[in-house]
């Protein structure tokens, strides 16, 4: 009677464990279902004596996982589905702006806050005749340091 693990069980166990192992620095949920179905060899091995039945067991036990429970986990941790959030320059596109002076297109560069940042800004091409001082805008472009602006 063997009470140890036999080498073809030890070798299933270390290839689910490399294969976890893998999975750790990857994303997507893919190499783990690998790793499930090398642990479901080495229980298959105590009842299929030959290594190719096992690899059978092996593949068709993963790539079942991969098909069936793939699927479900991404859409449960909605990998890959996270929207982009707009930072630096694109955050700024559309963001409300308090003008701190008046702006008219003969002033040039005024005035204005966003997110208690002071910025200088110009009034836009398209936004009209001016923008008084106390009321809000909007940041049509951003000009290097500079913001284009338009009434809101």
């Amino acid at each position: 009677m063997e009470l140890g693990m036999s080498n073809v069980m030890l070798g299933w166990v270390t290839l689910a464990l490399l294969l976890g192992i893998i999975e750790v620095f990857t994303v997507g949920f893919f190499v783990c279902f690998f790793a499930i179905g090398a642990l479901i060899a080495a229980l298959a091995s105590l009842f299929i004596p030959g290594v190719l039945g096992q690899t059978v067991v092996f593949v068709l036990s993963s790539l079942l996982m991969v098909w069936w429970a793939r699927p479900v986990l991404t859409k449960a941790f909605k990998v890959g589905s996270r929207p982009a959030v707009e930072s630096n320059v694109s955050a700024l596109q559309n963001a409300p702006v308090l003008v701190l002076e008046p702006v008219d297109k003969y002033t040039g560069k005024v005035k204005v806050t966003h997110t208690g940042e002071v910025w200088t800004a110009y009034l836009a091409d398209q936004a009209g005749e001016n923008i008084p001082a106390g009321q809000e805008a909007v940041i049509v472009k951003v000009d290097g340091a500079k913001l284009a602006v338009a009434p809101k």
